[in-house]
């Protein structure tokens, strides 16, 4: 507490909800600034079909026992209708069917790069880094300059869209475009409420906020769709891909301190597996975030090589667990207060407020207009905005699980626990693997590719990372 003018001031209380309307404003300005194509706009996709076909695409798959799902993503990918693709699937010490599955597909564009104990499982990264490593010496590349191959990572659950190819290699003309990441969706966000959720959220995240943040030069990449030069990645050195938790993150953050511009694009996307048990989610939402916390060693560099509006949104970006980690409290106490007013109800006690309403405007107001976003990128699968707003209300009580991953993940950093676990995968269903790669953005997507894929959508029926 605070003296001023004669007054008590709780200056915690007030720099919390500061912090608190600071992120709401800068939610509401990414919508804002998401709903509209910079003024700079890269060359359109949609206008120059094949146009970047002469660039070499080399999906990199890692894997770690990732029999239940390779198959399928690998049938996937050899049926896209691209003229130079290869497939390198890394088996980073399975002891399962991964490199089997590998070695008995069909299609001789499918590699096979393994690994072996002890050099494997030491994370997603040191993965990565060995198949870049591996690729530059290999004939898959041979003759082609490192500038015209792009390195496409995902992950072994991945389904992409047809025509991801089509929109995401034309703007690699651009010769300062280091990078490209492309949306993600959740396959299976139908099988229950917390598989919809993580949908909503990779929606959010992808078509308001990196939508949002190509006007301010400060696009980041995701663990799954990112498509990057080899040349960015070999000029980073040897390990273009740190250690870190959220590899992902590092890598965009060095690639825009290394002068390389991001890009986002969509009207495509990956489509991958949800959680769909809430432990395994703060397991999983508990990597990330302490992986998040990790980032915070690059913000020396952010500071003395970035300017301008990339600069601050990527502080805001790598600080942003600091900030939930704060909010959680004045959560806390909000939820309290409701409870103090369901209890005066129920009791017959309680007296009708005005800022009943105020308190539910800024806790449901913005995440409403949010909900419209989700509902344009679901409506052409039969959801109604009724239903969209219904779910985004359920979505602000979802984000309250972060506080549980966020405090997990402080305590697990500050008792030195750093170790890498990986998410196992669900068996898919017949009916999934048939459906959920056939599913398209449906926002932006040129009228000749729509046109074309409109035959092979999944009938009526919604990432990080891995994602950010």
């Amino acid at each position: 507490m605070i003296m001023f003018l004669g007054n008590r001031i709780d200056l915690v209380l007030w720099l919390v909800i500061a912090l608190v309307m600071i992120s709401v404003l800068y939610g509401l300005t990414l919508l804002v600034l998401s709903r509209f194509e910079p003024r700079r706009q890269r060359i359109s996709a949609g206008q120059t079909a094949h146009a970047g076909s002469e660039k070499t695409v080399v999906f990199v798959v890692p894997c770690l026992n990732e029999d239940r799902v390779l198959k399928a993503s690998l049938d996937r990918l050899t049926s896209l209708d691209y003229p130079r693709i290869d497939i390198l699937v890394i088996d980073d010490g399975s002891d399962d069917g991964t490199a089997d599955i590998v070695r008995s597909h069909p299609d001789p564009r499918v590699r096979l790069f393994q690994r072996v104990l002890p050099e494997a499982r030491q994370g997603k990264g040191e993965a990565l880094n060995a198949a870049v490593r591996h690729l530059v010496g290999s004939e898959l590349i041979a003759g082609s300059p490192q500038s015209e191959v792009i390195v496409c990572v995902m992950d072994a659950d991945g389904r992409l869209d047809p025509h991801a190819l089509d929109e995401v290699m034309p703007l690699f003309h651009d010769e300062q475009l280091g990078a490209v990441q492309i949306g993600v969706r959740i396959n299976n966000r139908q099988q229950n409420l917390l598989a919809r959720m993580q949908d909503i959220e990779f929606v959010l995240f992808t078509h308001v906020f990196q939508r949002g943040r190509r006007h301010l030069g400060s696009v980041g990449l995701g663990g799954n769709g990112q498509f990057v030069r080899l040349s960015a990645l070999t000029g980073l050195g040897p390990s273009p891909w740190s250690r870190s938790l959220t590899e992902d993150l590092d890598l965009g953050v060095r690639l825009h301190i290394d002068e390389w511009d991001i890009e986002f694009c969509s009207t495509s996307s990956v489509h991958q597996q949800g959680l769909v048990d809430v432990k395994r989610w703060i397991k999983q939402r508990t990597r990330w975030f302490q992986g998040h916390l990790q980032s915070w060693n690059l913000v020396p560099w952010v500071l003395r090589d970035l300017t301008g509006t990339r600069r601050a949104d990527i502080l805001y970006h790598l600080t942003s667990p600091f900030l939930l980690l704060v909010t959680s409290f004045l959560s806390a106490a909000f939820a309290f207060w409701v409870l103090d007013i369901l209890l005066g109800i129920a009791l017959g006690q309680a007296v009708v407020s005005p800022w009943w309403l105020s308190a539910y405007l800024v806790a449901f107001g913005p995440a409403v207009l949010f909900g419209f976003v989700y509902w344009s990128q679901e409506k052409h699968q039969g959801l109604n905005p009724f239903v969209a707003v219904v779910l985004i209300h359920g979505y602000v009580l979802y984000a309250l699980l972060w506080y549980v991953a966020g405090w997990k993940a402080a305590y697990r950093a500050v008792i030195g626990q750093n170790s890498w676990t990986k998410t196992e995968r669900n068996v898919e269903s017949r009916n999934q693997v048939d459906t959920s790669a056939e599913e398209l953005t449906g926002e932006a997507i040129p009228e000749e590719i729509a046109g074309g894929a409109t035959g092979s959508r999944a009938p009526g029926a919604v990432g990080h990372g891995g994602g950010q």
